[in-house]
């Protein structure tokens, strides 16, 4: 039976409808499962979507709930810490209560010192008159002493005519008698008062004798400014009694002082002052009553003053002694001068054991001791150590001449340093320390000042002006071209620079007939030419440029993994830049950079090592990238609070001076 007989059959039993229906559903069964299957995907899709998004959300909460614990810690600690800060600023305070009295104690204090210095000056005006009145009476017995030269010369000449005229006298006497005999004792007794007279004469200039005059020094050989001989001379006059005995000594300067006040190591003495014996010639006078005497002294150590004393002592006992002191004399040669490269060190003028900055802490002390930066042998010994290994220019940082007593101290050494006895042997800039412009309060760049702010440049002017009506004319100031030289520290952080340093300009050449050659410290490690327009445009208004000490990093991260690939990277591509825009380079480089030590330093920063090794190779890669003049910079002289010293320490002496002169070929 096929499918239409069977249902014919089941219509005719009354199945009909039924059986339509099931076979209806029977023959779609396939589109309906497609149907549900689709919706069951659908569903499923949704279902884990809804999944996904679920962990998604409870990944976030999490995390959220993560920062929210976090917060809450952090909340937890800064409430701890505000709390100790609160308990730290109520000790502040107690400090400040304490400082304020002491502050009011002190200027009761600086009141009476002000009287007690006007009564000082007022004994100083009285002993001034005393010394004019001592210097009139020296005069009056240089004058003696000479009319008594020539009164003896006299008196002699006179006592001879009378010797001759009594010898006439008596032939006059044996010759003719009678009236003769009355002109006879007439002369005689003329005679004897002349001799009488010229007696008394003499007694009243005998303390005088013997003299010592025209006593005086002076170099006989001297090789790059070190003096190795010297000659002295002298006249002595001794018409009354002839001489016993003449000695000239050499007598070294001795400077204990430093062992006592400074806190120089007893074994440190002979390394800063050569170990050296007193010397004397003895001399057989020719027993004339005016005679000269020259004597020689040779192979002198130097490194000190010296003393030169002769003393004289005729056969009656009478004894006269003169001396003298030279300036300082060199122990090193100044080699500087011999050779075509141009080192300059920043110096410092700051310490003063008064002060607390000794005690601020240092890693290295000086063979010096803790100096004081106004004493006189300090700087010769300084100019000295620098020259003899090289050294050309002492760069002096300078924060102004205001009113405050420290920076009043440190410009008064800086004229110190000028008049020195050994400023001749070397070159003395300016480090201007050009921080301390207020800023101009952008957030993004919270460093950034700007030159043109009328305040700002009202203090830059007036520091120049200061500085060329005191300074720049100096014959022994560092100059390229024949201009002052001038580092301005802390330029890079500067804008707006062209119009500021064009004012400065013209104001210099009305007062010093000339331009002053500034130099900034744009060149860094952070980015190199071409990658910031506005950095190169405000380098393009100095002369030229520098880094301060190669870039150091407190983090210990350096371009390309080490500070050596760092400078040796950083100076190739702004050495072309100076080229390209006419600029002078200067590459920096130091020893080493450590602040750790000082109280104010950085407990947790990464210090930049000192070897020897490393110096050396550091100096051989910065000589790559000079140009004309050759011009480097190095670390510093005696920045001890930052670890940056090449003076000799007791820790490393002379080591790293002698790597420049090695370096430098000298």
């Amino acid at each position: 039976m096929n499918r239409r007989d069977l249902f014919k059959f089941l219509f005719g039993v009354g199945l009909g409808v039924a059986a339509a229906e099931t076979y209806e559903r029977l023959y779609n069964i396939p589109a309906l499962e497609r149907a549900f299957r689709k919706e069951i995907e659908y569903w499923w899709s949704q279902y884990l979507d809804a999944k996904r998004k679920t962990e998604e959300l409870s990944s976030k909460l999490k995390t959220k709930e993560e920062e929210i614990d976090t917060l809450q810690k952090d909340v937890s600690y800064w409430k701890s810490q505000y709390y100790v800060v609160q308990d730290e600023v109520n000790k502040l305070n107690t400090k400040v209560d304490e400082l304020s009295s002491k502050l009011k104690e002190s200027n009761e204090k600086i009141d009476s010192l002000e009287k007690e210095l006007d009564n000082w000056k007022s004994k100083y005006e009285s002993t001034k008159e005393e010394a004019d009145g001592l210097k009139s009476i020296i005069g009056s017995m240089d004058e003696l002493e000479r009319e008594s030269v020539d009164a003896i010369s006299y008196y002699r000449e006179k006592m001879n005519e009378a010797i001759y005229n009594l010898r006439r006298t008596i032939e006059k006497y044996r010759a003719i008698l009678g009236d003769d005999r009355v002109a006879f004792e007439s002369s005689t007794v003329k005679i004897l008062e002349d001799l009488k007279l010229t007696q008394e004469k003499l007694q009243k200039v005998l303390p005088y004798f013997p003299l010592i005059l025209n006593f005086a020094w002076k170099p006989t050989k001297v090789i790059n400014d070190k003096i190795y001989d010297i000659n002295v001379s002298f006249e002595v006059i001794s018409p009354l009694n002839s001489l016993r005995e003449v000695e000239v000594m050499l007598i070294p300067e001795e400077y204990r002082y430093f062992i006592t006040t400074y806190g120089m190591r007893e074994e440190d003495y002979d390394k800063v002052f050569p170990k050296e014996e007193v010397r004397s010639i003895k001399i057989k006078p020719r027993n004339l009553e005016r005679e000269m005497f020259s004597v020689d002294f040779e192979d002198l150590k130097g490194g000190r003053e010296y003393i030169i004393k002769a003393r004289v002592e005729d056969v009656a006992g009478n004894k006269k002694m003169v001396e003298v002191k030279t300036p300082y004399i060199r122990q090193f040669e100044n080699i500087a001068k011999t050779d075509d490269i141009l080192v300059i060190v920043p110096y410092y003028l700051w310490y003063r054991p008064d002060l607390s900055n000794w005690k601020d802490g240092h890693k290295y002390t000086s063979l010096l001791g803790e100096y004081r930066s106004d004493d006189s042998i300090v700087h010769s010994k300084h100019i000295d150590w620098a020259t003899g290994y090289g050294i050309d220019v002492f760069i002096v940082s300078w924060d102004g001449y205001n009113s405050n007593k420290d920076i009043q101290y440190f410009n008064n050494n800086l004229k110190l340093l000028f008049r020195n006895e050994l400023s001749k042997d070397i070159k003395i800039a300016i480090l201007y320390e050009g921080l301390k412009f207020k800023t101009t309060g952008n957030p993004q760049k919270p460093w950034e000042r700007d030159i043109s702010d009328p305040h700002n440049l009202e203090i830059l002017l007036s520091d120049f002006k200061y500085l060329a009506d005191n300074y720049f004319n100096d014959e022994n100031y560092f100059r390229i071209e024949g201009k002052p030289v001038v580092y301005v520290y802390g330029s890079a952080t500067y804008i707006n620079t062209k119009d500021a340093l064009e004012k400065l300009q013209e104001i210099m050449r009305e007062k010093i007939g000339k331009k002053v050659f500034l130099i900034s410290d744009h060149v860094t490690p952070h980015f190199f030419p071409g990658q910031k327009p506005e950095w190169e445009r405000e380098a393009r208004s100095f002369e030229g440029t520098t880094s301060w000490l190669g870039g150091y990093s407190p983090s210990g991260e350096y371009l390309g993994g080490s500070y050596e690939v760092q400078i040796d990277k950083m100076y190739s591509e702004w050495f072309k830049w100076t080229l390209e825009n006419k600029k002078l380079h200067v590459p920096s480089t130091t020893p080493e950079f450590d602040n750790r030590y000082v109280k104010w330093g950085n407990p947790t920063s990464i210090p930049l090592e000192r070897s020897p090794e490393n110096f050396r190779k550091r100096l051989e890669i910065i000589l790559k990238y000079t140009n004309y003049p050759r011009v480097i910079s190095l670390g510093t002289w005696n920045d001890f609070f930052e670890s940056t010293t090449l003076e000799p320490t007791r820790e490393y002496e002379f080591t790293y001076l002698k790597i420049i002169r090695e370096i430098i070929g000298l």
